[in-house]
């Protein structure tokens, strides 16, 4: 039969969730490496990723038997919007066995520097093609009787986009979390100290580091909610499904047990809601420049707007006022010029 398999929506849920089971696997193992004396590859923690590889290789694999009873061959037996996002396949089994063999010749990795693992990276591009055929076959069936609408037709495409979200906040873990509270500042300065310099020194550290903290998360939640709206007429719900599913896995494994956990679920759920709020309204995409522009600043701004309103609460704050406000004037900057840069293009 000429042509390629027919899109399927319980395709799409079934490859969203097989792709966040993994990206839950890779918070697993991290959490396990930061509470777990791990002095093996074999671990059961690593099972969880693996597990969530079996999930894809059985999702593609039944769409594949499906697509050949339809009468469909080789690549054609999967929706045209799967042959890019397949790519990861080849991908992961390069990286799989890579990554044991680099455990093997230099060990296992500990910190930051198993986020940076090059083959720890290849797994995670792996993941991130799988990740996007419910984002492309969502994408691919816009302008057709079958465009998703409403919630249930378009949740595929925020479980896959937490996903994505996941992916990049485990890589970049060590920039998820200004490190505001009382308990991170950096000690006193004082000329009168032996420790003069030095507090100067963490001092600056501790500053900028968190000052760019939020300029990159900002920059992160302002991009995939203008993905959304610009993309789709997404359903009520949708940037809610992304961000506390997207954040909450890095908050696991790494705010152990301290507030921040619950400081993280309750800002996602409202800038997920705010945003969701603004675009039921409003409908914002580059065509309504003006929703669209105000979208990209309410989600960072109410995030961590809220961020700072309940580690203050909790924990205390040592950022001074000037620091605070300058910080939230930093998240409308950055969702204002990312919204800027994601306007459409002139067509002459």
């Amino acid at each position: 039969m000429e042509g390629n398999a027919p899109r399927s929506l319980s395709l799409d849920y079934a490859m969203a969730f097989s792709c966040l089971t993994i990206v839950t696997g890779f918070f697993i193992d991290a959490w396990a490496h930061g509470h777990v004396p791990i002095e093996t590859f074999l671990t059961p923690y690593h099972g969880f990723i693996y597990l969530g590889m079996l999930a894809i290789l059985s999702t593609l694999g039944a769409q594949y038997l499906r697509g050949r009873r339809l009468g469909y061959r080789g690549l054609h037996a999967f929706p045209k919007p799967y042959h890019l996002a397949l790519i990861g396949i080849p991908i992961f089994l390069i990286a799989a066995p890579s990554d044991v063999a680099w455990h093997a010749i230099f060990g296992l990795e500990e910190g930051v520097d198993a986020l940076l693992s090059p083959t720890h990276q290849m797994m995670g591009l792996a993941i991130f093609f799988l990740a996007s055929a419910p984002i492309r076959s969502a994408l691919a069936a816009r302008d057709s009787e079958a465009s998703p609408k409403g919630l249930r037709e378009q949740l595929p495409i925020a479980i896959a986009l937490a996903a994505w979200l996941g992916l990049i906040h485990f890589g970049t873990a060590y920039a998820f979390i200004p490190a505001a509270d009382r308990g991170n500042a950096p000690p006193p300065i004082s000329p009168l100290q032996a420790t003069y310099f030095t507090a100067i020194a963490l001092s600056y550290y501790k500053s900028s580091l968190g000052v760019l903290v939020v300029i990159f998360q900002s920059a992160l939640f302002a991009g995939f909610a203008l993905f959304l709206s610009a993309q789709f007429r997404s359903a009520f719900g949708m940037l809610t499904v992304v961000l506390v599913l997207g954040n909450t896995l890095n908050a696991i494994p790494f705010t152990n047990a301290t507030p921040l956990l619950a400081t993280t679920v309750l800002c996602s759920l409202v800038a997920g809601l705010l945003g969701d709020a603004w675009v039921a309204r409003f409908d914002p995409h580059p065509s309504r420049p003006a929703p669209y522009r105000a979208l990209a600043i309410i989600v960072p701004l109410s995030y961590f707007a809220c961020y700072l309103i309940v580690t203050d609460l909790t924990s205390g704050l040592w950022w001074d006022v000037h620091f605070r406000f300058g910080v939230l004037l930093w998240c409308a900057a950055v969702g204002m010029g990312l919204s800027l840069l994601t306007m459409s293009a002139r067509r002459a």
